[in-house]
């Protein structure tokens, strides 16, 4: 239930940027959408730019918090399992709510040419954060060699994101969930082929 104005603006704006896209949506389409005068939606959002942004953060800002929160990833368990669970829970977070997968998808592919340089920082500033968890699960299969030292973190981290963004875009696009029995497929092909045998 959405109660406050101010989730209801960014709900109709998320709902407008997603299905008309950023330079066909303008404030009256959300203010109209809301039910409310431009003056209440500027008491909580300078522009439009503004109010795209903020969503864009926070769906970025969702899913990270969601990462950082997995408990497996806190236990001490094999790292290996940590990297497994990491990609089967992202891939049931992103499953639970496609359309916001949907509108990141959207704008990395066809960024408003105004707001283009700041989605590049952002985009570059939210894939650090994601970076990083991996990084530091492939560091530890390294070090406890599971994983050959010879391969680069960079190397083992192109694979992962190249695989876990492959799904995630296949599932955007056929709006089919990945099963937990696909999934574990998929991640012991994947696992197999690309991390060990290469």
């Amino acid at each position: 239930m959405i109660s406050s104005t101010k989730e209801k603006i960014r709900y109709a704006a998320f709902k407008l940027f997603l299905e008309k896209g950023y330079e066909a949506t303008n404030i009256r389409d959300v203010c109209q959408e809301v039910g409310i005068k431009a003056s209440s939606l500027y008491f909580y959002y300078k522009s439009k730019q503004e109010l795209f942004l903020s969503i864009y953060d926070e769906i970025w800002s969702d899913m990270i918090r969601f990462i950082e929160s997995i408990e497996e990833l806190k236990q001490d368990i094999s790292p290996d399992i940590k990297l497994y669970t990491l990609f089967k829970s992202t891939i049931e977070y992103c499953s639970k709510d496609m359309a916001k997968l949907k509108f990141l998808l959207r704008y990395h592919l066809f960024p408003p040419e105004d707001i283009i340089k700041m989605l590049r920082d952002k985009y570059k500033f939210w894939t650090e954060k994601e970076n990083n968890i991996v990084s530091d699960l492939v560091k530890d299969c390294i070090d406890k060699k599971i994983l050959r030292s010879e391969r680069n973190i960079t190397d083992y981290l192109k694979e992962y994101f190249k695989f876990i963004n492959f799904h995630i875009i296949e599932m955007i696009i056929s709006s089919i969930k990945i099963s937990n029995a696909e999934i574990y497929s998929l991640w012991l092909k994947f696992w197999n082929c690309n991390f060990l045998n290469q």
